[in-house]
């Protein structure tokens, strides 16, 4: 996952991320008691270590890449380590909560599995969520036609196959945000994928004002949609 964030994509990413961590994190866990230890694994520039710190006493994120953590949040009763979820720098049985935030696709695997069994404590709570932003319409308004996706990127990926876990719950719903046209463009700018386009589309000299005033040209506000996917696991005692 490191390879694919250069500086710059990482400066948009943490510049502004819209609230659907706090959105999806707030469904879960808002009648559940305030975990000692919680763990967020690939968690990117911190934004859902952050919403994910008001649960926990303590909370430690774990992300691979660099240039992520480069621009990682500063998070009051947390910390970051460079990482990945198969070796885990923590000892046997200290996490009770556990959070993947659209990072499950990357770290699944057999060994992740064994080592999230490894760290939790017994009835530790392990939530997948992750989200999809509806921007090809943006992108649209600015004269850029995106390519079908043959990533195979899935967004609903899970545990629902992990004999070893029990599932809890498993949802879908959408969500809606305003965002303002500045707000709009750290979205659009936040992906290598569009920030390559976007530069192609408006040269690379001062891109992001550029495409700045072309959506502001639009509308100063801009309604996004946001499909949401979450799940939940413990471990079968």
């Amino acid at each position: 996952m490191s390879d694919q964030y250069n500086n710059e994509v990482s400066k948009h990413y943490a510049a502004y991320r819209p609230p659907i961590h706090q959105r999806i994190l707030e469904l879960i866990l808002k009648d559940r008691e305030t975990s000692v230890l919680g763990l967020d694994i690939g968690c990117g520039t911190g934004v859902s270590t952050q919403a994910l710190s008001p649960y926990c006493a303590e909370v430690l994120g774990v992300e691979p890449s660099e240039a992520m953590l480069s621009q990682a949040q500063q998070v009051s009763n947390g910390r970051y380590l460079q990482g990945d979820g198969e070796t885990i720098p923590l000892a046997a049985s200290c996490a009770d909560l556990v959070t993947f935030a659209g990072s499950l696709y990357y770290a699944k695997s057999a060994a992740l599995v064994e080592e999230l069994r490894r760290v939790t404590t017994d009835g530790a709570l392990i939530v997948v969520y992750d989200f999809e932003v509806q921007l090809s319409g943006f992108m649209q308004q600015l004269g850029i036609e995106l390519p079908s996706s043959s990533s195979g990127y899935d967004h609903e990926i899970n545990f629902s196959d992990c004999q070893q876990m029990k599932q809890w719950r498993c949802e879908q719903l959408r969500v809606e945000l305003t965002l303002s046209s500045q707000q709009l463009a750290h979205v659009l700018f936040s992906s290598s994928t569009r920030y390559q386009y976007l530069l192609e589309k408006f040269g690379q000299q001062e891109t992001f004002e550029r495409v700045l005033d072309a959506l502001n040209q639009v509308s100063d506000e801009h309604l996004v949609s946001v499909d949401c996917y979450f799940s939940t696991y413990s471990f079968a005692v």
